[in-house]
């Protein structure tokens, strides 16, 4: 089978991000209607992960576990469009805290949650009083991301027995998650570089890269040459892409730069065996690759 173009690649790129955005719009539809039956007043609970995602975002993880899906023979469906919508949710959920830790202002161009909160808790007189408000309310946003996340992936529409063989990849890879930032925060990661590249892994690249490709193969019944293959890919791909952010950001403490990122991002191309992945989803997970190259 040959490769297709690399228009036709961007085009499928571009229509799975559209059906995940499709697939969230329509969820957190539902589940703002179910907190409104609960009470009219819980609506910025959904509605800050509504502004968030529509703020913006790459969408790296869905279509990490979309292509890791389909390049282990998975097809093409809605339930594993939803599968894919739900980790942009556990996604949601990490810049929800993730802004509280760093106490950041901003993401993705708009207020983060805890300040947008504020803004809205003039009735709150009190400046100590209404600070701490917003921030146990970003925090409760932050959890019902996480509640939702569980809650579509679960309901994505897989056989039970394929959706617990996925979930144990995705519990691993939530623990894998919390273990890095505990590392960052605790100070633990910043002793040596061996330590720093440790946390950047468990915390940026385990669930933006490894771990969603990894659901997605399990999700398609993957065999276990297909899991390794995609296995090497994630890897390095998931270190460029945490190190790269690194060097955006203008940090350089995991021995950041554009030489080794562009290095791991070769390695990750490499490790795609077109002989027991589908090819049209090893074009366009290399596509993903080639966008985490650095100049």
């Amino acid at each position: 089978m040959t490769t297709a173009p690399k228009a036709e690649i961007a085009a499928s790129l571009a229509d799975v991000r559209d059906r995940v955005e499709a697939a969230l719009h329509g969820f957190l539809a539902s589940a703002a209607g179910d907190l409104h039956d609960v009470d009219a007043a819980t609506a910025p609970l959904v509605g800050e992960i509504r502004r968030l995602l529509a703020a913006g975002g790459k969408r790296l993880r869905p279509a990490c576990c979309y292509w890791g899906f389909r390049a282990a023979g998975g097809r093409d469906g809605a339930p594993i469009v939803r599968a894919a919508a739900a980790l942009e949710l556990l996604h949601t959920m990490a810049l929800v805290h993730d802004d509280l830790m760093d106490g950041a202002t901003t993401r993705r161009g708009v207020p983060s949650v805890h300040v947008h909160l504020e803004a809205g808790l003039s009735s709150i007189g009190d400046p100590v009083a209404r600070s701490r408000a917003s921030v146990s309310g970003a925090i409760i946003v932050g959890d019902v991301a996480a509640v939702l996340a569980d809650r579509l992936f679960l309901e994505a529409g897989f056989e039970p027995s394929v959706t617990i063989d996925a979930l144990d990849r995705y519990h691993r890879m939530r623990t894998a998650m919390a273990a890095g930032q505990f590392l960052d925060v605790t100070g633990t990661a910043a002793l040596d570089e061996a330590a720093a590249r440790k946390a950047a892994a468990l915390k940026g690249g385990e669930y933006s890269v490894t771990g969603p490709l990894e659901i997605g193969a399990a999700l398609a019944g993957a065999t276990e040459v297909q899991r390794a293959s995609l296995a090497r890919f994630g890897r390095p791909l998931g270190e460029a892409f945490q190190l790269r952010d690194d060097l955006l950001d203008g940090e350089g403490a995991h021995g950041a730069t554009p030489a080794l990122v562009n290095a791991l991002v070769d390695e990750a191309r490499d490790a795609l065996d077109r002989a027991v992945l589908d090819p049209e989803a090893v074009a366009a997970l290399r596509t993903l690759a080639d966008g985490m190259v650095m100049a």
